[in-house]
């Protein structure tokens, strides 16, 4: 198939995707933002100069995968070489897969899935046909930095794209990007987590930026309410019920987040209880698969006997449906008709968590709700209460960084905490 072929047989999954995914209303035709079309031709132009490091800093919910695709394509079909993308879970990469097959289906374009969920056959599989020259894409996790068999892979791309960079480790996976011959494509919405690396590899001063959001969907709806210092997760619950009730009725896809891996069997058979609809779980205890439990062997008496795949597929068929998770759904997750999320604890999360928690949502033409329970685990220092600002990952450690609060929730937060 030639190129224009390629491309038109894009354009028509494209719209096949948004009908079915309820991206565009019956009838509606889809069509890229003005700074998608900006992005996709800009990162280009800097691709063919030579450019080797590049920043697309793009809003949660701006279609940044849309021209990842289509940048990545255009690279593909223009040097005959592989692309990698890489994402920061496998959830993610997950997801990212079925987004890339979806719009490549009929095309000739191979995508595959390399991470821990991939049994190893599997992947060495894709990897020989990569290298030999008969997959286009390949997406992955962080383990192609880390695992030395996969370097070929990277220094052979003609283009290495890595998605939400602000959420990999930057000593034990960013490092491995140091020397790297192909060109790499940061993206992310909070890139200044990670500010001092990419400044360090030029990407800062390459940034290309997104603002327009592809639907006029109104602005999120956010609901910050305030309850006591350690609040048990029930009572929590309870106070965002109202709201959550509300996009039950409509038909909603909700996310309840938890602030720990525990506490997500006890909130889905809470919630399931209290409301009587489908409740998925997803955390990061969980295998990807039943054939990926069989593998864990030894580990598989501790894992949950829910999977990832299966949990996220009856989130997706249902509606209403709820989804209780950790924080891995701020990594990029996108359901369609997700129209709620409620955060538990939510001054445990950091500002740039709480922006792509909110993200999730509010990406179509429906109204949407975002529930922070706030004032249960607050820190505090003995003249300046402070909440968490950023959370990165270093050393396989998580890095938190605070800020002291305004004047008027100081008040309102030391009274919650006599």
């Amino acid at each position: 198939m030639d190129k224009n072929s390629i491309w038109q047989k894009i354009e028509e999954n494209v719209q096949r995707v948004a009908e079915q995914g309820e991206l565009v209303q019956p009838g509606q035709t889809f069509a890229l933002t003005r700074h998608q079309e900006y992005a996709i031709a800009e990162v280009g132009s800097r691709l063919t100069e030579g450019k080797d490091r590049i920043l697309l800093k793009a809003p949660t919910g701006s279609g940044k995968t849309e021209v990842s695709l289509r940048v990545a394509v255009q690279r593909a079909l223009d040097t005959g070489r592989h692309v990698v993308m890489l994402a920061p879970t496998r959830d993610l990469a997950r997801q990212q897969h079925m987004y890339f097959a979806d719009r490549l289906a009929g095309t000739g374009l191979e995508c595959v899935q390399m991470h821990a969920g991939i049994p190893p056959r599997d992947r060495q599989r894709s990897l020989d046909q990569l290298l030999a020259g008969n997959v286009s894409f390949a997406i992955g996790s962080a383990m192609l930095l880390q695992q030395r068999k996969y370097r070929s892979l990277l220094e052979t791309a003609s283009l290495v794209i890595v998605d939400d960079v602000n959420a990999f480790d930057e000593d034990e996976d960013l490092a491995h990007l140091r020397g790297l011959a192909a060109p790499v494509l940061f993206t992310s919405a909070t890139p200044e987590a990670v500010e001092r690396f990419l400044k360090r590899e030029g990407a800062w001063r390459e940034t290309v930026a997104m603002t327009d959001m592809p639907f006029d969907s109104p602005p999120t709806r956010r609901h910050e309410v305030p309850a006591s210092w350690n609040e048990n997760i029930f009572t929590q619950i309870d106070l965002g019920m109202e709201v959550l009730r509300r996009h039950i009725e409509s038909g909603s896809r909700i996310y309840v987040i938890s602030r720990t891996r525990a506490r997500v069997p006890i909130l889905a058979r809470y919630i399931e209880d209290r409301v009587g609809v489908p409740v998925s779980m997803l955390h990061g205890e969980m295998a990807d698969s039943l054939e990926h439990r069989r593998r864990s062997r030894g580990k598989s008496a501790d894992m949950p006997l829910e999977d990832r795949v299966s949990m996220m597929r009856q989130f997706r068929d249902n509606k209403p449906a709820i989804l209780v998770a950790t924080n891995l759904v701020g990594s990029g997750l996108d359901i369609p008709m997700a129209d709620m999320v409620l955060v538990t604890d939510a001054d445990h999360f950091g500002e740039a968590e709480i922006e792509q928690l909110v993200g999730r949502v509010g990406r179509r033409e429906r109204e949407s709700d975002c529930v922070l329970i706030t004032g249960t685990t607050t820190s505090y220092t003995q003249n300046s209460p402070k909440i968490k600002q950023f959370t990165y990952i270093r050393n396989g450690k998580v890095i938190q960084s605070f800020k002291a609060l305004p004047p008027g929730r100081r008040r309102m937060d030391r009274r919650r905490a006599i």
